[in-house]
């Protein structure tokens, strides 16, 4: 897939709602894609669709000794392309944060399109102001420098319950999150968008006085 067929379709998934991203899933057969027990930094950020840029930490196994082995700085310097979204698994460490303002603003410079971690960030105000989309575990006004690793770049990943690996579309907006694997990005779009049309109609003859089962009689 050339850079811009990824562009093109990562844009048909930013219009698709995590809702009918689930339930495409379900009728496919699919197991859930949903990450659950996270939330948005900010309740009004954008919606935000990318291919998974997945990075694996751990507590930090050595003395601090200067230097820093969390390298979130040097991942998005050197790994990032844009439509990445940025996949931090913290392994449930959530009394340091994973990143802040200066690094959300690197990584939006590079075209990175939002982050999900289930870890924490700072500066929520100011990445708040910048429209960075972030879904996190929490915040911690304590840096990781001196007690998180980076122990892999690009490998598969947990979040809550869910595995996501390098290349998957991760879709997040107010309701959830949701990965869709990369080798069913095609297929499941396209099972989205014939729910989303579903659904217009159905709230069109909801809108005009239908009843909810002359609604539902609607053929996807």
């Amino acid at each position: 897939m050339t850079a811009d067929e990824k562009e093109r379709l990562r844009k048909e998934y930013e219009k698709i709602p995590t809702g009918n991203l689930s339930d495409a899933m379900d009728s496919l057969g699919l197991r859930r894609g949903s990450v659950l027990g996270f939330h948005p930094l900010e309740p009004s950020q954008p919606r935000a669709a990318g291919f998974a840029l997945t990075v694996k930490q751990m507590r930090r196994r050595t003395a601090y000794d200067g230097k820093n082995l969390a390298r979130q700085g040097g991942i998005i310097d050197q790994e990032s392309q844009p439509g990445d979204l940025l996949v931090i698994d913290m392994n449930g460490i959530t009394d340091v944060c994973t990143g802040g303002a200066i690094l959300a603003l690197r990584a939006s410079m590079r075209g990175t399109v939002g982050e999900l971690t289930n870890g924490c960030v700072r500066d929520a105000d100011e990445i708040a102001e910048m429209g960075f989309p972030v879904y996190c575990a929490g915040t911690s006004p304590v840096k990781s420098a001196m007690d998180i690793e980076t122990i892999g770049v690009n490998v598969p990943v947990f979040i809550g319950n869910v595995q996501i690996c390098p290349g998957d579309m991760v879709v997040m907006d107010r309701t959830g999150v949701v990965s869709v694997p990369k080798e069913r990005l095609i297929d499941v779009l396209e099972a989205a968008k014939r729910i989303q049309i579903r659904e217009e109609r159905m709230t069109e003859v909801i809108r005009n006085g239908g009843s909810l089962k002359e609604a539902r009689e609607i053929k996807g």
